[in-house]
């Protein structure tokens, strides 16, 4: 094998190899003799491909750039390939490896038999960077919730308006936004958000009385009286709104809602923002009335339901219990409703 110091000078090729974990970036010369098959982008993916950073490095974060000479003969093969510059034996080996797999087109015009070639290699190790919000466990809360149940109390049959029939509470939520704390990776977390619920009682014929002080011989200020107004309603139902923040212990089977079995049980705080009384019906003379009176009807500002929650993917199971009374201790009596339903989760 003939090496002439001349054209060694003209024939040099030099690579620039940029390697963090199994990224690569090549710049390099043209040279006369020797050119790769694909090209350099082709060189470039080939390394990309091959180079494998060694773990042991990995672990120990270490770092270095090897160079590698080498020996390209007339038929395209790497031989005598030798380490010029070392930077760790196990950084080494693997540069060798790289080199001897390459495989060049030889132009039958060059005088030569052979050229060397130079191929410095830089082995970084990567940071680590900031998990993608993608990668983070999802929470099931966010979603759509619709249930039916009943308000449980003391002595129901002295407020029999406020149980009309065994399921006279319809629960509507809407959770807008979830979060969730891991503890133990996926698996077990602390779900929080804020969502709205809407709570609505119907008291069949019964008429609300709502009254700002005590009247004689009762101790409510808020009741209901059948047949008060006299009319016959198709529709009369009591509504109150609240905004949500729940304090949950989630256990999840996946990081992703999809495919994902789920578990929740804990504490819903509430903010009653707002009551309403609606009627609607029919006159005798068969013309429509509707009519709605909005007030705060003496709801407990604040309070808290148990939850527990349940389902696989996207769908789920809930059931909620009041912990606090619905109303203020002196309007009526301690209602505590009772619901469940089914929930749609989406990812937030």
């Amino acid at each position: 094998m003939k090496h002439l110091l001349a054209l060694c000078l003209w024939s040099f090729l030099s690579f620039s190899i940029w390697s963090q974990a199994s990224e690569l970036t090549i710049t390099s010369a043209m040279d006369e003799c020797a050119t790769y098959p694909t090209g350099y982008e082709g060189l470039m993916k080939f390394i990309q491909k091959e180079v494998n950073y060694p773990q042991d490095c990995l672990d120990q974060g270490i770092s270095g750039k090897v160079q590698v000479r080498f020996v390209v003969n007339r038929y395209g093969d790497v031989v005598n390939a030798t380490v010029t510059k070392s930077a760790h034996p196990s950084l080494d080996k693997e540069a060798l490896r790289v080199a001897n797999l390459l495989h060049w087109n030889w132009y039958p015009e060059c005088k030569d038999s052979a050229i060397y070639m130079s191929l410095p290699i830089n082995f970084e190790v990567a940071d680590e960077t900031e998990p993608d919000d993608d990668d983070k466990p999802s929470a099931h809360f966010a979603g759509f919730d619709v249930g039916f149940g009943s308000l449980l109390m003391d002595k129901p049959s002295d407020y029999a308006y406020w149980n009309v029939s065994d399921l006279n509470v319809w629960n509507f939520g809407i959770n807008l936004i979830e979060y969730k704390i891991p503890l133990i990776k996926q698996y077990l977390g602390l779900t929080t958000g804020t969502g709205l619920n809407l709570t609505t009682i119907q008291l069949g014929q019964n008429d609300l009385v709502h009254t700002a002080s005590v009247p004689g011989g009762k101790t409510d200020t808020l009741f209901a009286i059948e047949g008060l107004n006299n009319l016959p309603y198709r529709s009369n139902n009591f509504t109150c709104g609240a905004l949500t923040i729940p304090f949950l212990l989630e256990v999840c089977s996946k990081a992703a809602t999809k495919n994902s079995f789920y578990l929740n049980t804990g504490i819903v705080g509430y903010w009653s923002f707002s009551g309403s009384w609606s009627t609607r019906g029919k006159y005798a003379n068969g013309d429509r009335f509707q009519n709605t009176v909005n007030s705060r009807f003496q709801l407990a500002p604040f309070g808290a339901y148990a939850t527990v929650r349940t389902g696989f993917d996207h769908y789920g199971l809930f059931i909620n219990y009041n912990l606090t009374p619905l109303f203020k201790k002196t309007a009526t009596a301690m209602v505590y409703p009772l619901t469940f339903g089914i929930t749609l989760n989406f990812d937030y």
